[in-house]
C-alpha cells in the first residue's frame, strides 16, 4: 500500500504530522549528502568546492528550519497532537528524535570542518606574513636599491 493510500484512511492531523516528518526526513537526507561533499572538499582543501557546497546547503537548511518550526508548533499544540492516534504519534516522535540525532552528528562534523578551515586559514595568513617579512629583509640587505644614491658633483667648470 502506498503512503498516499495509507494517508487516505487517516485523520487530517495524522496526515499533516506524517507529511511534516516525511518532509523533514527528506531534507535531512539531502543535507547529509551535501554535508558529505562539504567534508570531502574541506579535507582536500578545495576552496571553490567548499563554496559551491555551501551555496547548495543554505536552501536545504532554511527548508529544514521552516519544517522544524511547523513540527514544533504542531507538537506544542495539545489540540493538534491530541487528535493524532497514540501509535502514530509515538512513531512520529520517534522519527523526529532520529532526525534530531542525525542533526547533532552533522553539527559535530561541521564543527570539525570549521576547525580544519580555520587552521588552514591561519596557516595561509602566517605564510603570507612570512613572505612580507622575507621581502623586507631582502630589500634591507640587497645591494640593489630601488632608488639610486645621490651623486655629488663639483661645480667647478
Amino acid at each position: 500500500m502506498t503512503k498516499q493510500a495509507q494517508n487516505l484512511g487517516q485523520e487530517p492531523h495524522s496526515t499533516r504530522l506524517n507529511s511534516l516528518v516525511d518532509e523533514a526526513q527528506a531534507l535531512m537526507d539531502q543535507l547529509g549528502a551535501i554535508s558529505d561533499g562539504q567534508h570531502d572538499a574541506v579535507r582536500s582543501g578545495d576552496v571553490a568546492q567548499v563554496l559551491e557546497v555551501i551555496s547548495k546547503r543554505e536552501p536545504v537548511v532554511n527548508g529544514l528550519v521552516s519544517v522544524g518550526e511547523e513540527i514544533e508548533a504542531f507538537i506544542k499544540d495539545p489540540g493538534m497532537l491530541g487528535k493524532v492516534p497514540s501509535v502514530e504519534r509515538s512513531a512520529a516522535l520517534e522519527r523526529i528524535t532520529l532526525i534530531e540525532q542525525a542533526m547533532g552528528e552533522l553539527r559535530e562534523r561541521d564543527a570539525q570542518d570549521q576547525k580544519i578551515m580555520e587552521s588552514t586559514r591561519d596557516g595561509l595568513a602566517s605564510q603570507l606574513a612570512g613572505m612580507g617579512t622575507g621581502k623586507s629583509a631582502l630589500r634591507a640587505y640587497s645591494s640593489r636599491t630601488s632608488t639610486p644614491n645621490p651623486t655629488l658633483h663639483d661645480r667647478q667648470g
